[in-house]
């Protein structure tokens, strides 16, 4: 079985739950270094995290671009906020400031993220508060390149 095999084989999953069932299952058959470190990365990352980064993965393949940054701003913007958990900052405490290395997240467990947690990432609802303002990209009729900079 080639590489790219077994993953189509373990990321076709529907949920992070299957995706990780499904590399747990192909660690009992081969010994490949990756497969080990994706399950390790997996259990020790941002269980809401996990399960937003695969959404936004997901209905990606079906958006353009600027449609993508607009999701994107949206699910960082509500994190940075604090408004579904405080595990944006849990992470900054534990790889950044006390470097422990240690983040205790909230929940601390895949199948204890529901799926109204993460819809409430991708909530416009942000954009009536004052301090947030939604994402405009230049046109390109503005003759202004979207740029690092510029966003």
């Amino acid at each position: 079985m080639t590489r790219l095999d077994m993953i189509n084989q373990c990321f076709w999953g529907e949920s992070c739950e299957e995706i990780l069932s499904s590399l747990e299952h192909l660690a009992t058959q081969v010994q490949e270094k990756w497969v080990i470190d994706a399950i390790t990365s997996m259990k020790s990352a941002n269980p809401l995290g996990l399960k937003i980064f695969l959404r936004t993965i997901r209905e990606g393949r079906s958006k353009n671009i600027e449609q993508c940054l607009e999701t994107e701003y949206i699910a960082i913007s509500n994190l940075i906020a604090g408004k579904i958990s405080h595990n944006y900052y849990e992470g900054a405490r534990a790889m950044l400031i006390d470097k422990d290395k240690k983040p205790q997240w909230v929940p601390s467990k895949l199948e204890d993220v529901t799926e109204e947690m993460v819809a409430k990432c991708f909530s416009r609802s942000f954009t009536e508060d004052d301090d947030w303002l939604p994402l405009q990209l230049p046109t390109k009729t503005s003759g202004t390149h979207v740029g690092a900079s510029k966003l």
